[in-house]
């Protein structure tokens, strides 16, 4: 049986080979021919694969010279080499034990489709009397209470999801009431008929466990338990270089699940006109649900939830499993409850559970599951240590218990910290730009499937995005072969070997979110530098000029990093940007000689200390200076500082701050 990860002995490997790249460094020193050779074989690298990464140890920005640092890989995306022992990172780093919930909370529990009630507190309470009262979805904003089920006792089989319980002792007083979820075995579900799948992996389900804000770097060092048996015992295979194509969680799940960036997708943002609901968006969960598939959409954050918070969700329900009546009717009974707890359960097992729950009472169904935790990771990753022991746990379950053989378990983040004083290191923004993806395939997969398996293990080092993981998903139903991926195409199945030459435009990945670029530093004074930055404050008010009555104007104060992109002819040749502020897109075979620059800003503001990060286009030839809203990231928490436009102007909450703050500031 594999070890578990041991982390002191890994670093101890990291160092070793430090050690050894010091070593060589004092060699070329004492020789100036060895120096003047390694310059030549620098050179034939830049000319043969086009980047170069380098950037100071310190983690806090670009250096030109930082040789021990540099990563040299023979394919044209080259990533920044991420240390899980960073010192500017690991002073971020702090553990915290379970949540302690008061076990006294609950009477009721769910065991297997069934409602139990305690054993001692029916003793304690002869004449208890409980209630039963499904919760039934109106639209994705409201619920109600369906009839009740009078009088029920322990092993009542539950008829919905979700249900809210009620518990009166012998004289009438109210003693327990709360809202509970489990998963209902219903007729629909299980005698859905599954549909052949022959040019498929015959039938194999997907299974998604994702967490908000979670890089694959602070995977490493918040979850060690669940990476090390995840990967070290059970064989998971990590994609080390997945990059995200936009800002946040919904830039990541449409792509992934629709193929779309969001505005190649009809308008469903809140307050725009003509704006629809997400029904008819080609979700996979469609797809994968006329197979014959069972499916699940999470979220355990009903007011910030990807699909709801600024766009219009969904009028019907869009997957067989959805946990969102849930979160609405738990959301008025848990505000007494300890931090994190629901009842006399943590947050967390409540949502862990109800996915392990859709295994045992469905164990022989096709799935296809994403459930997306937000509250453990969002706002400091730090809080899911908590979550360590019952993850591992979760999947040792599964494992264990059969319940894996004919799916594929994914963990992943959505992308990594946006706000925190971690995003405002260099080390952040790389890390925010690459999150975590690992994949736990049946053993047997393997050995029916070993070229497609032998492609899907070379990309677990090649350039990866969400489109990638759309075209995977779409194998799983509808076979495309193996082979080599066709560099025309924005996703490519990693069941295709990706070529070693793809770059962040051909993957649909912006300069500004792609990270295997190689930027320099750039004096302030920069003619260019000047003018990129005037560009950047005018850009930003004029979002916020409609609402100038409430929205204070904003301006510079400080400037903490400025970088510039080094040219060279793969990343500064672009085309066009989307007349609606979308990716800008590069062309490879354009006689444009002159190219573009791009210019990277970090930057504070006043009113209100906002920290942003924008890249800034200027069109060379032109010298025509430009800023897309995709490519501005607003890098710390701005609170309620933008309450005064939310209802009406979500879109702009990230650079609106209210003038009736100004006046607490002073």
């Amino acid at each position: 049986m594999a070890s578990h990860l041991n982390i002191a002995a890994y670093m101890r490997r990291v160092n070793k080979s430090l050690s050894v790249l010091k070593r060589l460094s004092v060699l070329q020193n004492r020789t100036a021919f060895l120096l003047t050779v390694f310059s030549c074989v620098w050179c034939l690298v830049f000319i043969t694969f086009g980047y170069t990464v380098t950037y100071s140890a310190s983690g806090q920005g670009p250096a030109r010279y930082e040789s021990e640092r540099i990563v040299l890989t023979p394919q044209t995306c080259v990533h920044p080499q991420l240390l899980i022992d960073d010192p500017v990172m690991v002073k971020f780093l702090q553990h915290h034990p379970p949540a302690v919930c008061n076990v006294t909370r609950n009477c009721v529990y769910v065991l297997n489709g069934t409602v139990r009630i305690l054993r001692q507190v029916a003793a304690k309470n002869r004449g208890i009397s409980c209630d039963y009262y499904p919760v039934l979805r109106l639209g994705d904003g409201n619920i109600t209470w369906g009839p009740p089920t009078r009088n029920i006792t322990s092993g009542f089989k539950i008829t919905s999801d979700f249900f809210r319980v009620t518990c009166k002792a012998r004289r009438g007083r109210l003693m327990y009431n709360r809202v509970h979820a489990g998963v209902a075995l219903t007729q629909d579900r299980s005698e859905r008929p599954e549909v052949p799948l022959d040019e498929g992996f015959g039938g194999l389900g997907v299974a998604i466990l994702g967490f908000d804000s979670m890089s694959r770097m602070s995977w490493l060092r918040r979850l060690p338990k669940t990476r090390a048996y995840f990967h070290d015992v059970l064989g998971a295979i990590e994609l080390e270089h997945h990059n995200i194509v936009g800002d946040g969680t919904t830039a990541v799940m449409l792509p992934m699940l629709t193929g779309k960036f969001e505005w190649e997708l009809p308008e469903c943002r809140r307050n725009f006109p003509n704006a629809t609901t997400m029904d008819d968006f080609p979700f996979l969960w469609h797809d994968f649900k006329k197979a014959g598939y069972l499916t699940s959409w999470s979220n355990a954050a009903p007011f910030t939830a990807p699909f709801n918070y600024r766009m219009h969700g969904f009028e019907h329900q869009p997957t067989d499993f959805y946990t969102r009546p849930f979160y609405l009717a738990a959301h008025n009974l848990t505000q007494k409850d300890e931090p994190f707890c629901l009842g006399s359960q943590s947050q967390s097992q409540v949502w862990l559970n109800y996915f392990r729950d859709i295994f045992v009472m469905y164990k022989e169904k096709r799935k296809f599951l994403l459930h997306f935790l937000v509250e453990m990771s969002h706002d400091d990753n730090n809080l899911i240590t908590m979550m360590d022991d019952d993850i591992k746990r979760l999947v040792h379950f599964l494992y264990t218990g059969g319940y894996l053989n004919n799916t594929v378990l994914i963990l992943m983040g959505d992308h990594g910290a946006r706000y925190s004083e971690v995003r405002s290191t260099w080390s952040g923004k790389m890390e925010e730009r690459l999150p975590y993806m690992s994949f736990l395939f049946p053993k047997w997969f393997e050995r029916k499937f070993p070229e497609a398996m032998k492609n899907f293990r070379a990309n677990r080092k090649r350039l990866t995005t969400p489109f990638d993981m759309h075209e995977t998903f779409r194998d799983f139903l509808q076979f495309g072969g193996t082979g080599s991926g066709d560099l025309d195409q924005r996703g490519i199945s990693l069941f295709k070997e990706i070529p070693s030459n793809r770059t962040c435009s051909h993957a649909g990945i912006a300069p500004h979110w792609c990270s295997c670029l190689s930027w320099e530093a750039v004096s302030p004074a920069d003619p260019g530098a000047t003018k990129a930055m005037q560009t950047t404050i005018q850009t930003i008010n004029r979002f916020t000029s409609g609402y100038r009555p409430r929205c204070a104007l904003l301006s510079i104060t400080n400037v903490t990093s400025l970088t510039k992109l080094q040219t060279n002819r793969d990343v500064l040749k672009f085309t066009q940007a989307d007349s609606d502020g979308g990716i800008s897109r590069l062309d490879f075979n354009s006689s444009n000689e002159s190219g573009y620059v791009l210019y990277q800003l970090t930057f504070g503001t006043s009113p209100g200390g906002g920290e942003f990060e924008v890249t800034v286009t200027n069109d060379v030839l032109r010298q025509h200076f430009s800023l897309n809203e995709t490519d501005i990231s607003r890098i710390n928490k701005f609170g309620n500082n933008s309450a005064c436009i939310l209802k009406e102007a979500k879109q702009i909450r990230q650079y609106c701050y209210c003038k009736n703050n100004i006046h607490h500031d002073i």
